[in-house]
C-alpha cells in the first residue's frame, strides 16, 4: 500500500465517524493490519477488479445496508485517484456541512460537454461533479432516489460507458430529484482556451493549487510532469503546504516515470563524505574491471577502509594482465578472469551476472582513465566515484537495509560536466536506436514507454551499487554481437547500456538514488534549458525519413516511439481501484 494513501487516511480519519475501505485489488495481509493498528477503516471488503469505482461502491452500499446508512449525517464516497490533503480539509467539510441549502456536495465539478465514444453516436453530457470526491448529507441517503442509482448500476467493463452512465450522470439523477448541489471548485465559468480540454482537475494544476484545492489528482500530475512550470508548482507546494511531497515523489517515480524535472531532487542522498556508521549485515560483492591494474591498489584500498567486509572478483583483458593481478595477492580476491578483447567493463560484468546474483548487494567499479583528455579529467572522474560511492559504502548500504524497493544507487554528474558539456539531447537521440533494441530484448510483459527526456539519469561511467534482481535480466542478455571492437565510437550500445540502468530498475519494480557530488548543485537538471533548447532545433531539421521522431510543436515534449499512445498512462491500472469513503489497493508491478 502506497504511503500517500496512509496518510490521507490518518487525515481525514477525524472527520469520520466509521470507515469502510473497499478494494478491487488484492491487498496484503501486512497492509490491512497496519491500517487496522491506525485505526484507519471500519470495515474492509475485498472484491474483483471488475466494474470500476461506481460498481464497488453500490456493492459496499449493499452490504453495508441502507438502513444503517440512515443513521448517518453524511455520506462520502472517494476513490484513490488523488493526493493529499494539501491543506485543511476538516474545516472545508464543516464549512459545507452547514450550508443547509446544500444537500450534496464535491472538490470540483466538469461542464457540459459532447463526447463520441469509438463505435457509438455522440452524447451529451451534463454539468457533473466529479467523482473522485462527492458527500450525500442525510436528507439524500434517506431518499429513495439514493437506491434508485446506487441500487441499479451494473459491472461495465468499458469506463467510457461508467462515466456516461454513473459519474456524468449521478449529479443530474440527484438534481433531477430536487436536491441541491455545490462544490468547493466551480469550473463551468472559468476560461479554458489554454487547456486541452476543459476538465481543471487534470489540465490546470496551477489554478488548483492556487486556489489551494485539497485534492490533486495523480493524474495531474502526470499531464504536468514535463512542464516547465511544474518545479515551480512543486516549490509552490513546499513553501504553502505542510503536506510531505516525497509521498508524491516516491509515488509517481514509480507509476509514472522515475527522471522528471522535478522528482530529481527527491532522490539525491547527501551523504557523509566518509561513513562512520556500521553497515548493516549484508553480504557485499565487488566486480572491478582493471583495464589498467596500475590503479587497482587505490581502488582495493578504498574498499578495505569503506566497505568493509565484501568479496571480489577482477576481470581484465590480456593474460599478462591477470598474471600481474594474481602478483597483487589481494585476500578479498575470490576470481580473477581474462579475456576479454572488448565491451571495456560491461561484458565482463554482464559474464559475472549469475555469479553476482547471490549477494544482497553489488558494487560494479573499473579502473577508470580517460585517454581521450588530459591526465587530470579521468583522475578527477575517478576521485568523483570515489567520494560519492565508496567512501560513504556503509550510509548507502544502510539505505538498500532500510528500503527494499531501493534497487540501484548511481553516482551524481561528475564535476568535470559541470564545466564541459555532457550527454546533449541532440547526442542523445542517435542512442535511441540501441536503447530501443536492449528495451525490446528485455521482453517485459507489460508495454512501458522509454521517453527521451531533457535529461538523461545515469550513472556516468558505469560504476554502481546495486540490488541483484534489480538488473538481473539485464545483466543476462547477450549483447555480444552488438558490441563493436575498440576505438569504441561515441554512440554504440554499451553507451546505450549505461544510460539504461536506473530505467530497467524502475521496469523492475524498483526505486533508485542519487549520491550527491558536493561540488555540484542538481547536476542532472543543470542543462535542462539547454537540452530543451537544442530539442526545438533538432525536430525543426531532423530528417523524417528515418521515422523515430515527429515534430508536435515547440510546446510539447518528444517522445521516443514505442507504440505507445499520446495519452495513455502507465497508471491507468491503478487508477481502477476504489474506495467507499477511502479506498486503498496496493498495484504490483
Amino acid at each position: 500500500m502506497s504511503d500517500h494513501v496512509i496518510f490521507q487516511l490518518e487525515a481525514i480519519r477525524p472527520i469520520y465517524q466509521e470507515i469502510y475501505l473497499i478494494s478491487n485489488s488484492r491487498l496484503e495481509a501486512s497492509d490491512l493490519e497496519k491500517l487496522s493498528e491506525k485505526g484507519l477503516y471500519d470495515q474492509f471488503l475485498q472484491r474483483e477488479n471488475s466494474g470500476y469505482d461506481f460498481s464497488a461502491w453500490s456493492e459496499g452500499i449493499e452490504k453495508y445496508g441502507y438502513d444503517k446508512l440512515a443513521t448517518f449525517d453524511n455520506l462520502t464516497i472517494m476513490n484513490d485517484t488523488c493526493f493529499g490533503p494539501f491543506w485543511d480539509f476538516e474545516s472545508t467539510f464543516d464549512a459545507f456541512s452547514g450550508k443547509k441549502q446544500v444537500d450534496f456536495w464535491g472538490i470540483t465539478n466538469n461542464r457540459a460537454h459532447t463526447v463520441k465514444p469509438e463505435n457509438s453516436h455522440s452524447v451529451r453530457l451534463p454539468d457533473h461533479i466529479q467523482s473522485y470526491f462527492v458527500t450525500f448529507k442525510h436528507q439524500v441517503i434517506t431518499d429513495s432516489a439514493f437506491k434508485n442509482f446506487f441500487g441499479i448500476v451494473e459491472q461495465l467493463d468499458d469506463v467510457v460507458q461508467v462515466i456516461i452512465r454513473y459519474e456524468t450522470a449521478m449529479t443530474k439523477h440527484f438534481e433531477d430529484a430536487g436536491f441541491k448541489s455545490d462544490v468547493l471548485f466551480d469550473t463551468r465559468e472559468m476560461p479554458w482556451q489554454n487547456m486541452l480540454t476543459h476538465d481543471f482537475s487534470v489540465f490546470n494544476l496551477p489554478i488548483l493549487i492556487q486556489r489551494k484545492i485539497p485534492f490533486l489528482k495523480v493524474k495531474a500530475f502526470m499531464i504536468w510532469s514535463t512542464h516547465p512550470q511544474t518545479p515551480l508548482l512543486v516549490n509552490k507546494l513546499l513553501q504553502t503546504s505542510a503536506y510531505p511531497f516525497t509521498l508524491v515523489a516516491n509515488h509517481m517515480s514509480v507509476y509514472d516515470y522515475p527522471d522528471r524535472p522535478y522528482l530529481i531532487s527527491y532522490k539525491v542522498l547527501d551523504l557523509p563524505e566518509e561513513s562512520t556508521a556500521t553497515a548493516p549485515d549484508l553480504r557485499i560483492g565487488i566486480h572491478l574491471h582493471a583495464f589498467y591494474p596500475d590503479l587497482v591498489q587505490e581502488f582495493v584500498a578504498n574498499f578495505d577502509q569503506f566497505v568493509g567486509q565484501y568479496e571480489l572478483y577482477l576481470t581484465t583483458d590480456t593474460e599478462e594482465k591477470k598474471q600481474e593481478l594474481e602478483a597483487m595477492a589481494i585476500p578479498q580476491v575470490k576470481q580473477i578472469i581474462s579475456g576479454f578483447k572488448k565491451g571495456r567493463d560491461v561484458l565482463p560484468w554482464m559474464s559475472l551476472s549469475e555469479t553476482l546474483s547471490n549477494y544482497d548487494v553489488v558494487g560494479h567499479f573499473h579502473t577508470k582513465k580517460s585517454l581521450d583528455n588530459d591526465w587530470i579529467v579521468g583522475e578527477s572522474w575517478r576521485n568523483d566515484i570515489s567520494d560519492m560511492l565508496i567512501k560513504p559504502a556503509q550510509t548507502i548500504f544502510s539505505e538498500f537495509s532500510a528500503n527494499p524497493d531501493l534497487g540501484i544507487v548511481i553516482n551524481d554528474v561528475p564535476t568535470t560536466f559541470n564545466f564541459n558539456y555532457g550527454p546533449s539531447y541532440i547526442g542523445e537521440r542517435e542512442l535511441a536506436p540501441f536503447k530501443e533494441k536492449i528495451w525490446q530484448q528485455l521482453g517485459y510483459s507489460k508495454q512501458v514507454t522509454l521517453q527521451e527526456s531533457s535529461t538523461t539519469v545515469m550513472a556516468y561511467g558505469t560504476m554502481v551499487w546495486y540490488r541483484p534482481k534489480a538488473l538481473a535480466n539485464l545483466l543476462a542478455l547477450d549483447i555480444t554481437p552488438d558490441v563493436p571492437m575498440e576505438p569504441l565510437p561515441y554512440t554504440s550500445i554499451l553507451h546505450a547500456f549505461e544510460r539504461l540502468l536506473v530505467y530497467v530498475a524502475w521496469a523492475n519494480g524498483y526505486d533508485y538514488r542519487i549520491s550527491k557530488n558536493k561540488a555540484l548543485t542538481n547536476g542532472f537538471i543543470s542543462n535542462v534549458a539547454q537540452n530543451n533548447m537544442l530539442k526545438v532545433e533538432a525536430i525543426s531539421v531532423f530528417d523524417k525519413d528515418k521515422g523515430l521522431y515527429t515534430r508536435i510543436g515547440q510546446k510539447r515534449s518528444v517522445n521516443l516511439l514505442l507504440s505507445t499512445p499520446k495519452y495513455a498512462f502507465r497508471a491507468s491500472k491503478y487508477l481502477i481501484k476504489h474506495v467507499l469513503w477511502r479506498l486503498k489497493a496496493k498495484i504490483k508491478r
